[in-house]
Formats: C-alpha cells, structure tokens, sequence
C-alpha cells in the first residue's frame, strides 16, 4: 500500500513539475488564433459571392465572345466601343471565376496550417525563439489570400448589377448586322 502511495505522489509530483517546465504560449495562440480569424473573414466575402451570376455571366460572355468571333466580321468602332463597355468589366470577372475554387483551397491549407502550429506550440514542440518565424511565414500567406479575395470581389455586386441591366443590349448589339463591317461594305457595293 505504501508502495502504491509513494508511486501516485511519484507520478502527481512527475506530472506538476513537466506542466511547470513547459512554456506558456497564450499570446503566441492568440497571435494564431487572429490570423485563423482574418482567414475565415476572408472565407466569408469568398462565399458572399453570388457564384451562380459569376459562372452564368462568366459563360454568357464566352459563347457572346464564339458568336461574335464565328462571323467572321470586324464590329464597327462603335459597336466595339459599347460592347467592350460591357466586356471590359468582366476582366476581374474571369479571374474570379478561374480562381475561385483555387483560393478556397488555399485558404483550406492555410487554416490547416495555423491549426497545425497551434497544436505544436499546445505541445510545446515550438519554442519561443522559434515562434516569430513560423508566424511571419502564416501571416504572408493570411495576407496574400485576403488582398487577393478582396481585389477579386471589390465591387462585384455592383459590377453583377450593371451587368444584368446591360446584357439585353449587348445581346441586340451582337446581333445586330448594323455592328459588323460588312453591313456597310455590302450596302456599299450594293448601292454602286
């Protein structure tokens, strides 16, 4: 019974004593734990997105882009002016849409990655000196992800709008033989 005794007080004692040893990493978690929060702020404005308009407008201007290009037609420099009008916007539009499931992978990883060195350091596996490395390398990665989503969305809502409200006319403008070159060569010739 002492035996068992002295081996319980062993391992208590054991046990408050490596507790001791190891190093209280509260601020370096909550440094961690701000970065995870800039991240999933970031998710959010990814996800508010309205993915359906984003693919539906981003095929419309594909198969408006074949179409215009399957004329074998010039547009005319007014027509090409309003149609770039409406195509210009969508620069940001395509990038948006090649790269949206790329930045949900990418912030898949980087929350992976600063759940990881959360466990290290609850584990004391990273030590302090150590720490600012591991968190200047997560908070690039934080950072890059957010300006990018952030210069991917800024003002898609708006440019959705102004998109939705324009696309009948550039259908009609597309359509319209009076946009392409041709028009006026074959009612010229025609008139001679």
């Amino acid at each position: 019974m002492l035996k068992n005794i002295t081996l319980i007080t062993l391992v208590t004692f054991s046990s408050i004593w490596l507790c001791s040893c190891n190093e209280d990493y509260t601020n370096e978690i909550g440094h961690v734990n701000g970065l995870i929060k800039i991240l999933d702020s970031s998710e959010e404005v990814l996800h508010d997105v309205d993915t359906t308009t984003l693919f539906e407008m981003t095929i419309f201007i594909k198969q408006s882009i074949k179409k215009i290009q399957s004329k074998n037609d010039t547009l005319t420099k007014e027509a090409a002016l309003e149609a770039d009008q409406f195509v210009g916007r969508l620069k940001s539009l395509y990038n948006l849409s090649n790269n949206y499931k790329k930045y949900q992978k990418e912030i898949d990883l980087i929350r992976t990655q600063l759940n990881n060195l959360k466990q290290d350091l609850n584990n004391g596996i990273i030590s302090k000196e150590k720490f600012p490395a591991y968190y200047e390398n997560e908070q690039g990665a934080v950072i890059t992800i957010n300006e990018n989503i952030n210069h991917a969305t800024n003002g898609i809502s708006e440019r959705f709008k102004k998109m939705k409200e324009n696309k009948a006319a550039f259908e009609k403008l597309i359509d319209d033989p009076k946009s392409y070159m041709s028009y006026y060569k074959n009612n010229n010739n025609a008139s001679n």
